[in-house]
């Protein structure tokens, strides 16, 4: 992504053309001065075809297919968006994909490049994902609040933390956001709100498999990332490191013992590890209040198995702080530290 600076009466007046989707017009400008195709010629005509038609389920279907590891997935996913329409949507596609000389899977390359890329690209330079971008979020503004502070805590999982280590990753594993959710919104089962998701269509469900791993994951929405990133920037979280909040300086006591700006535990000795949190009130209840106000969430590393020359792994719960709060605190430790200096 980047910006364009234009004068304001131009700017005025794009604006006043509702009908036109100016991203597209730019990108397709792009490739005119540029004069190089980004994508062969049949998937862009197929591409243009189901968007002309106004055939979205189908392009959602054909996004699902290049964006997910498992074939099964994108069945489960539709299922949802559409119940009981899901076998429809895909035998239409792979109809019209074979017709095209495209195999069904999308499996195979072209120049050089895999045909899933291709259609991923061929999707973002035609406007199809300004327009699932559109739908999600006039879905979202009909939601109430549990499913747009959902979509809030999703951010502080997919947006790029700055000051992380770990590499910004599309997916996440479900146990550890399901968890975090199940604490804000104080509701066993939120799984009806996760399905929501994926009904508007921000997030969806994959099956991550290597020699190693294999476990479901949630996907971000490529064409939802803008959406996340404002969500994050928009909402801030209130930290205070005065006396009266002594509990969350003992949590962050608690949270950096090993060196690291998380705490991962072993699944199995969690109720061990809570026992050295040393509060005035009990680790659960700490813990329960610091998620409601968007100040901690959980991760989950899954079980690994032994695979060359990576050892096994039982899985871990991992506690951190969201990146809103991190933009937050870092400052305050920094002056408490300067203060505290001679």
């Amino acid at each position: 992504m980047f910006s364009v600076r234009l004068p304001k009466d131009l700017l005025e007046r794009m604006r006043e053309r509702k009908d036109v989707n100016w991203a597209r017009v730019i990108r397709e400008s792009i490739c005119r001065v540029i004069n190089e195709p980004v994508i062969p010629l049949t998937i862009e005509n197929l591409i243009c075809s189901l968007r002309d038609s106004g055939c979205w389920e189908m392009l959602l279907c054909l996004y699902l297919k290049a964006e997910l590891f498992s074939p099964q997935y994108v069945a489960r996913n539709l299922d949802i968006m559409y119940p009981e329409r899901a076998s429809e949507i895909i035998s239409k596609l792979d109809l019209i994909l074979r017709e095209h000389g495209l195999d069904s899977s999308l499996s195979g390359s072209s120049g050089g490049r895999s045909l899933r890329d291709l259609v991923k690209e061929g999707l973002l330079m035609h406007g199809v994902y300004d327009k699932f971008e559109m739908d999600i979020r006039e879905k979202i503004s009909k939601e109430g609040y549990d499913v747009e502070r959902a979509a809030w805590l999703l951010s502080q999982y997919f947006v790029k933390d700055p000051y992380e280590w770990r590499e910004y990753s599309p997916s996440i594993e479900p146990h550890g956001f399901i968890r975090t959710l199940s604490i804000m919104l104080d509701k066993e089962n939120v799984i009806d709100i996760i399905k929501k998701l994926v009904k508007i269509g921000l997030i969806f469900w994959d099956y991550y498999e290597s020699k190693a791993y294999s476990h479901e994951i949630i996907r971000e929405a490529n064409y939802a990332s803008s959406f996340f990133s404002e969500l994050f920037a928009r909402n801030r979280v209130a930290v205070s490191l005065s006396d009266e909040n002594l509990n969350f300086l003992a949590f962050l006591k608690w949270l950096v013992k090993n060196g690291a700006d998380f705490r991962a535990v072993v699944e199995y000795e969690e109720n061990e590890a809570k026992r050295e949190f040393e509060g005035s009130k009990p680790f659960d209840e700490i813990l329960r209040d610091l998620v409601k106000r968007g100040i901690v969430i959980i991760d989950y590393w899954p079980h690994r198995r032994r695979a060359g020359k990576r050892s096994s792994m039982p899985p871990y719960w991992v506690y951190r702080l969201t990146p809103s709060a991190k933009r937050e605190v870092l400052p305050l430790l920094l002056i408490a530290l300067i203060k505290r200096e001679p």
